[in-house]
């Protein structure tokens, strides 16, 4: 290859010089001299989260010119789908508080919802062309993790910002080495910080709006010879902000911890482990603010002859709402009430959060090209959770329960529902590589073992007086079959108590062979066993007694490959197949149907083909790719006449596909302009429309500029038109269409000396309050009968909106030594 290219973890990948690297970047990167014909990395450097030996070993991101460096977004050269890799640098400068996937924000065909009560305030999701949380994986370290129920992720529970180094958003399956439960829609993966060569360390402040406060200390031992030269890294983090929402204050604490010890010349052992406790007030119920009224419903809408997927459609804004309404009383930042005569007192929403994560990996070099990565690994997560519910309170009961006498509620009307909610889980888990390095190419041979545990409650409660609640089904004594089915009144206040457990294992191979120069084909094949059981006294929606359990096995192959056509630009393509394994969902059902529902219900899966291309000039560079993804077995209730509806089955089909590209252009030395885009098509085959969810495209714009130890960065992202819901089948009208938006990040940072640095962030520069998503109700909705079947042909006063956050910003100071 030539000398330009340089090739450097993306943990580094940001900096368009050596001479403005601290020392936190300096340690990763290894640039050679233009002279010198040799190439360096620190892939080489074993204990690093994205090392040589990363089961994403894609995520080693290759870079063949400093403006591919110190873009905020890049692809590696040798990527083999496409990708988006997020620098250091970015991170660094963004938003203290922001979570992982306000991280990714910036990354064409991702968009961010939930972000109404400040940035980093509040839990996210994301999604990724399409494909919502849950159907996608998110890793750290190459560790998969997320919900024991379904897949899917709280993106302040366990790993803030100060304990990533990188993000890379790889959209599409990967490799066959790539693992997660939902290998489906894409990949997040997250990289642990880095430990480094010299001892160091920095202490930050940031304040702001809303009186948000957060710190962080970060403490680098460097290399301590008398213990080998092992490197330890230490961070913790405090953070609390009364939040842009009404009642809504947050509060977290974070401790990081990772040691890389090296044993002998062949063999490192790295530990790592976090901790995270935060506490926020949210309705769990309630999922926005309301713009209707009891008597008066949705007018904040503009028309449209015919939306982009040929349905006819209206836009909700969230204007011109009910003077009674959430947004008509507290405006747009409505979250929760001091009235305690309300369901939504802030008093009575309260959601406490403890997680841990931890692994001990160790890597071996056994020679002849033979290298071993072992990695054993825990988490978990407890949530207790309080929150107001509608209804009237159940007190007890009168009478004997029977034909004759049967129970009578009795009930508070002046008292206040609502419920405590517990969700915790424990997973245990081990992943093997075993490599092989020969003349031609690579072989990677591994497996993943993993058992998982959880406990889950939810009781109703009277919030006024903190009693019980007796407001589920039971068994009347009645004598039919559905009432034998419920549990007796003494359970009435359960609405669920289950638990439930998982063992999975994956096995894969995959073989990177090189027949010529520059030219890496990779087959390869996974095969997934997943088997789950549920062991409820009182399981959740069915409310009755289970326990037993269903395994899902398939074999998926890979193929992928990067071709160089040259040392700055090459091509990928790849063929994949990913899976979804049914949640825990599909045992919410007493029917005696159960069982042959569970036998016939297959896992949702992917048949991916994408193909692009990534060329690093010496003043631009550029990605670009096209995808077709062809999902099948889509799971979902039946709608046939006569289903049991209480049973999930697999529904049909849905087509996605697009076409997505970066751009970074490096006009004068230390000024860094980028943008991407995509066009992301996202349609139920059975229905012919977008489904709920899915921006028809997204696009982001930006410069960042710096100049000796002075930093200037604005991004503005701007989101497609999208459905809040899923066509009902109207045929005359779409509803809940919510219209495009964008909003902009500013920072700036100046260093003063070697030690000390003053910043600001500014959220959403332009102040825009647009409508992010929405939650529908039927509620006082017009209908329309068309061919003898009755559709929702207008808006509900229920409706519940999610706006974006007012503008505002942060300060920041850092002492660094």
């Amino acid at each position: 290859m030539k000398t330009s290219m340089r090739i450097a973890l993306l943990v580094a990948s940001s900096l368009p010089t050596l001479a403005g690297a601290t020392a936190a970047h300096a340690q990763n990167v290894n640039v050679a001299p233009e002279d010198d014909q040799s190439k360096s990395t620190s892939a080489n450097d074993a204990g690093q989260a994205n090392d040589k030996q990363s089961l994403t070993s894609s995520d080693i991101i290759v870079t063949g010119s400093r403006t591919a460096e110190s873009a905020p977004l890049t692809a590696s050269l040798t990527t083999t789908q496409p990708q988006s890799a997020i620098s250091r640098d970015y991170i660094d400068n963004t938003t203290p508080a922001a979570d992982f996937n306000e991280l990714i924000a910036l990354t064409p065909g991702v968009s961010i919802t939930g972000t109404g009560n400040g940035y980093g305030f509040g839990e996210t999701k994301a999604v990724i062309r399409g494909f919502q949380d849950g159907e996608y994986n998110v890793t750290y370290d190459s560790i998969p993790f997320g919900d024991t129920n379904n897949p899917t992720h709280h993106s302040t529970a366990f790993f803030p910002s100060n304990t990533i180094e990188t993000v890379v958003v790889d959209r599409g399956p990967g490799n066959a080495s790539q693992l997660g439960q939902a290998s489906y829609g894409g990949n997040i993966n997250m990289y642990s910080r880095g430990v480094k060569d010299q001892m160091g360390g920095q202490v930050e402040a940031s304040a702001g709006l809303w009186n948000s406060f957060i710190g962080r200390a970060e403490f680098q031992s460097g290399a301590i010879k008398s213990l080998g030269g092992t490197r330890i890294v230490l961070t913790g983090q405090i953070m609390q902000s009364d939040g842009a929402l009404t009642y809504s204050p947050v509060a977290g604490k974070n401790l990081y911890g990772k040691a890389v010890v090296p044993i002998g010349a062949s063999n490192t052992l790295t530990i790592m482990s976090t901790w995270n406790r935060n506490h926020y007030y949210q309705s769990d119920v309630t999922k926005g603010a309301t713009c209707g009224s009891a008597t008066k419903g949705i007018t904040g809408f503009a028309n449209a002859a015919v939306g982009a997927d040929g349905q006819a459609l209206t836009q909700l804004t969230g204007e011109n709402c009910a003077a009674s309404s959430n947004v008509g009383v507290y405006g747009k930042d409505y979250g929760l009430t001091n009235d305690p005569r309300t369901i939504d007192y802030w008093r009575y929403n309260r959601t406490d959060k403890t997680t841990d994560f931890s692994y001990l990996r160790l890597q071996s070099e056994l020679g002849s090209g033979f290298s071993m990565d072992n990695r054993v690994y825990m988490y978990g997560y407890t949530n207790n959770t309080l929150s107001g519910n509608t209804g009237t309170v159940v007190s007890g009961f009168s009478g004997a329960g029977t034909a004759a006498s049967p129970y009578v509620a009795v009930t508070k009307p002046g008292d206040i529902l609502g419920y405590d909610k517990m969700n915790k889980y424990r997973v245990l888990g081990y992943i093997g590589q075993l490599n092989y390095d020969f003349s031609f190419g690579k072989l990677r041979l591994g497996g993943w073992y993993e058992h998982a545990v959880t406990d889950r409650h939810l009781v109703d409660l009277d919030m006024t007086t903190g009693a019980l609640a007796f407001n589920e089904k039971f068994n009347n004594g009645n004598g039919t079959a559905a009432q034998n089915a419920l549990p007796s009144t003494s359970l009435a206040a359960i609405q669920y108590v289950q638990h439930s457990d998982w063992s999975q294992y994956q096995l894969f191979g995959e073989a990177e062979i090189r027949p010529i120069e520059g030219l890496a084909i990779t087959p390869g094949v996974k095969y997934v066993h997943f088997t789950r059981g549920v062991d409820a006294l009182v399981n959740q929606k069915s409310r009755g007694q289970i326990n037993t359990s269903a395994t899902w096995t398939k074999t998926l192959p890979f193929l992928t490959a990067n071709w160089e056509a040259m040392p700055n630009w090459s091509f990928y393509a790849q063929y994949a197949q990913g899976m979804y394994v049914p949640d825990l969902s599909s045992f919410y059902s007493t029917s005696g149907k159960l069982s042959t529902a569970l036998d016939a219900l297959k896992p949702q899966t992917t048949t991916n083909y994408q193909v692009g291309t990534v060329w690093h000039g010496e003043k631009v560079s550029v990605d670009v790719d096209g995808y077709i993804i062809n999902v099948s077995n889509k799971i979902g209730t039946c709608t046939t006449v006569g289903c049991d509806t209480t049973l999930l089955v697999n529904i049909g089909q849905v087509r996605y596909k697009g076409v997505e590209g970066q751009l970074s252009l490096m006009p004068l030395h230390g000024l860094t302009l980028f943008g991407n885009a995509s066009y992301n098509y996202a349609h139920s085959v059975t229905t012919g429309a977008q489904i709920a969810k899915a921006p028809f495209g997204t696009a982001a714009l930006g410069f960042v500029y710096r100049n000796q130890g002075f930093r200037l960065s604005f991004d503005q992202k701007y989101t497609g038109s999208q459905y809040a819901t899923e066509f009902s089948g109207n045929p005359n009208l779409r509803l809940y269409r919510i219209k495009p938006y964008s909003i902009g990040h500013f920072a700036m940072s100046q260093d003063i000396g070697d030690n000390f640095r003053l910043g600001v962030t500014v959220q959403n520069v332009f102040d825009s309050r647009a409508v992010t998503a929405i939650s529908s109700s039927a509620s006082g909705a017009p209908t329309a009968t068309v061919n003898g079947t009755s559709y929702q042909n207008g808006y509900g006063q229920g409706d519940q909106f999610n706006f974006l956050p007012p503008r505002s910003f942060l300060v920041d100071a850092r002492v660094k030594f």
